[in-house]
């Protein structure tokens, strides 16, 4: 590990997801049986934080849960892991929860009940500026207010700090308002409707990387388009790999790797494998050991 651990800061969302098994992802009207059930705790900021967190970050996290029992576990299971949830704050709302549809294949359908996650404001993030401003990175996603996001990323490009965003779950208001960030990771599908040529002006960033499944990762640069290949695995769950890439490379990046990307490759890979999103993140030590396989 780094002698110095990069300084992650995540805001974002906490969700408890319910994940359901299915044999394949329900049609309108359709009714099917699952053959399992898990509960576990997700959210794609809470995902993020856990990620970088396991790849040895030090990280804290901004977000907002409920003051039912749901949100007093989830700070205790995100300080296990040794975050940082001082920016963590407690609303009369519920804590977010997903519902999650898996098929046999992995792919997933997700139904999102924000809750807490949009209790937050950007008068609440300003109290933690000075969090923001001591980072390495921030780490952004869209699920919680974009005003927020917004706000966020404004403390932390004004005092250097590098901005990573998913812009995840994509959506007309983002598209409409997009705002300059220094790393914008995103799916084909995403990349498709906000930057089609892959244009990083478009983009509004100075490092686009499009993740594209089973095939080559792309990180495009004003030095030109790089393509790093994925582990090969066959997915058990997909759930939280997207948000498991995120948080690894803000970590690998900020440790200045070169293989950044591939190290976030491995993870994301890896983080298919097992079922539900943070029980299947994996550690440092195993994204190593699967790249040296």
């Amino acid at each position: 590990m780094a002698e110095k651990r990069p300084r992650i800061v995540v805001v974002g969302s906490l969700n408890v997801d319910h994940t359901l098994r299915v044999p394949h992802i329900p049609a309108p009207g359709e009714t099917l049986a699952a053959s399992g059930m898990l509960t576990c705790f997700g959210g794609k900021g809470a995902n993020q934080a856990v990620a970088a967190a396991r790849a040895g970050g030090a990280v804290s996290i901004i977000g907002c849960v409920g003051l039912d029992d749901f949100g007093a576990r989830y700070l205790e299971a995100l300080e296990s892991e040794g975050i940082d949830t001082t920016g963590v704050l407690r609303s009369a709302m519920p804590t977010g929860s997903a519902f999650i549809a898996v098929d046999d294949h992995g792919e997933n359908s997700i139904i999102v009940n924000a809750g807490a996650n949009h209790a937050i404001t950007p008068e609440d993030v300003e109290k933690h500026a000075g969090l923001i401003r001591g980072a390495d990175a921030l780490l952004l996603q869209l699920e919680c207010p974009l005003a927020v996001v917004q706000r966020v990323a404004e403390i932390a490009r004004d005092a250097g700090v590098r901005v990573v965003l998913n812009p995840s779950p994509l959506s007309e208001v983002y598209l409409a308002a997009r705002f300059a960030v220094d790393v914008l990771i995103v799916n084909e599908g995403e990349a498709e409707q906000i930057t089609p040529s892959r244009n990083l002006t478009e983009a509004m960033c100075r490092h686009l990387i499009i993740t594209r499944g089973a095939e080559s990762t792309l990180s495009i640069t004003e030095n030109g388009v790089m393509e790093i290949a994925p582990p090969k695995v066959t997915p058990v769950d997909t759930v939280g790999a997207g948000d498991t890439f995120a948080g690894a490379f803000a970590v690998a990046s900020g440790e200045g790797r070169g293989d950044a990307i591939g190290f976030a490759n491995a993870a994301g890979a890896l983080a298919t494998l097992k079922a539900g999103a943070q029980p299947a993140i994996p550690t440092r030590g195993e994204i190593e050991g699967f790249m040296r396989r």
